[in-house]
């Protein structure tokens, strides 16, 4: 097969990655260009497709070593992530975007996470090298602040043939997370696209992001690695205050309602809808699922119920289905990770309220026995 090359310069690159920003915003018009401003950006994506085949091809190499339940994955970024990053980080140039093609890989548990990790560390071809530019994020010893955890490989692509040498320089981010870590990951990603919240980046409502970082340092716990950043290292705190928020949040009724909902759309009558209204009762824990394809409708619908007497047990969500369709396409596991989730969470908490019985059992019978 023919490998799409790269046909424009740099200089082009980031001068149409600069131009459509604020029409992608919505706070200037298309310019005249925006057809050649496509060309441009699609060309320099699908040129990476030919080393993110190679990435992929040394990861799961290196993942199989380890074992043989490793799951890999691979992606271009699509031209919505493109424009988003791009509006969030104005300083970053297009030709300088590192994740523009990324693979993945998922581990069993932390165990195997650390040996594949070695594995790339103790590498001596040029590409994996970090003598030959490889970068490295640890968000598993150094984990954010959101609670994130994961480790980020990236590297440049490097010919090993003269054929190949065009694509020298082009950049491929590798993640190597645990399933654990993984389940996280999808959680953040549905509550980021059902509440329209960035959570995923650092923003949203502050109860949800103190959630997932005390979720973060739970499951940090659980595989022997440093907490989140502004939480407590005691497992004591951290489950206290996170079952008051799993209270005040409804996190299990609404995740599995957006879970839910997923099977729900899209159905034929919303064909044609933009906009689904998801509106999740938690009295009778149902969700009932309404397609618009005018917005405003849309929001004056929500509205409606937010202000309607029966508002305390409703919650009702607007999502694209752009966004819809963005969950399925990046979590093709999407029901398992969710139910995974909510599994890792309950079987950290049980084990916690195990332990408590049992030390508080050690102490009455010290007490009954007087010493």
């Amino acid at each position: 097969m023919a490998w799409s090359r790269r046909e424009y310069t740099k200089a082009e690159i980031d001068r149409f990655g600069t131009l459509l920003v604020p029409w992608w915003n919505q706070t200037s018009p298309a310019p005249d260009n925006l057809g050649r401003g496509f060309r441009v950006i699609q060309n320099w994506r699908s040129s990476h497709a030919m080393p993110l085949l190679v990435f992929r091809g040394h990861l799961a190499k290196r993942a199989q070593k380890v074992t043989p339940n490793a799951i890999i994955a691979q992606r271009l970024k699509r031209f919505s992530s493109i424009m988003n990053k791009l509006s969030r980080e104005h300083h970053m140039k297009l030709s300088q975007m590192q994740d523009l093609g990324g693979c993945r890989a998922i581990m069993p548990d932390i165990t195997s996470l650390n040996a594949l990790f070695g594995l790339y560390r103790n590498a001596h071809d040029d590409f994996v090298n970090p003598d030959g530019g490889m970068k490295c994020y640890d968000y598993v010893r150094f984990p954010k602040t959101d609670g994130y955890r994961s480790i980020h490989l990236v590297g440049r692509y490097k010919a090993r043939a003269p054929v190949n040498e065009h694509w020298n320089g082009h950049r491929i981010e590798i993640q190597l997370r645990t399933q654990l870590q993984h389940a996280f990951s999808t959680a953040v990603e549905t509550v980021t696209a059902f509440t329209r919240s960035p959570l995923k980046f650092g923003g949203g409502p502050e109860k949800w992001r103190r959630f997932f970082a005390l979720v973060g340092s739970i499951f940090a716990i659980e595989e022997g690695t440093p907490t989140v950043p502004g939480t407590s290292e005691n497992l004591a705190h951290l489950v206290l205050e996170l079952r008051r928020l799993l209270q005040e949040l409804h996190v299990r009724r609404r995740l599995r309602g957006w879970t839910r909902a997923l099977s729900l759309l899209p159905k034929k009558a919303m064909a044609d809808a933009r906009w689904v209204l998801l509106v999740l009762d938690f009295t009778a824990d149902t969700i009932q699922a309404t397609g618009f394809t005018d917005p405003r409708k849309a929001v004056a619908a929500v509205a409606e119920i937010e202000y309607s007497p029966e508002a305390s047990h409703l919650d009702a969500v607007l999502v694209g289905v752009s966004s819809i369709q963005s969950l399925r396409t990046a979590y093709p596991n999407y029901y398992a990770d969710t139910a995974a989730f909510i599994l890792s969470l309950n079987r950290a908490l049980r084990k916690h309220r195990k332990k408590q019985k049992r030390d508080e059992k050690r102490k009455h019978e010290k007490r009954e026995s007087g010493v």
